[in-house]
């Protein structure tokens, strides 16, 4: 879900994220993101990327439920749109704003479910 905050802001756009809660993440290449886990492991997260754009911030934000599934590739389980992201987008537009303390906070992403396995009868299906 991307979302554009006009100008005037109240700071630069890694202090605005890191005051939402959110962590600078560097990779390798050098690109900056913005990710804030929801518990002690690291998924399920949000996942931010945000740009300086026109005096405003462009922010483009995402819910990593795992991590990449092969190696050198960036695909992942991510929810691009639906309540949880914008509830998510809400609590930052009200940090934002300076109304973070009215807002409620977003919901935790639940990870998603793991297929089952094979049963022990034998069956080819699951």
């Amino acid at each position: 879900m991307k979302h554009f905050f006009p100008a005037p802001l109240p700071d630069h756009a890694r202090n605005i994220m890191r005051s939402a809660g959110y962590g600078e993440q560097r990779t390798r290449s050098g690109q900056i993101s913005y990710v804030r886990r929801v518990g002690p492991e690291r998924f399920p997260r949000y996942h931010a990327y945000v740009e300086d754009r026109d005096g405003g911030l462009q922010v483009n934000l995402h819910v990593d439920q795992k991590a990449a599934s092969y190696e050198g590739t960036s695909a992942h389980g991510g929810e691009y749109e639906g309540p949880l992201v914008e509830a998510e987008m809400a609590r930052i537009a009200a940090s934002i704003g300076g109304g973070a303390a009215q807002q409620q906070p977003a919901e935790q992403p639940k990870p998603k479910a793991a297929p089952t396995t094979p049963s022990s009868s034998g069956s080819k299906y699951w």
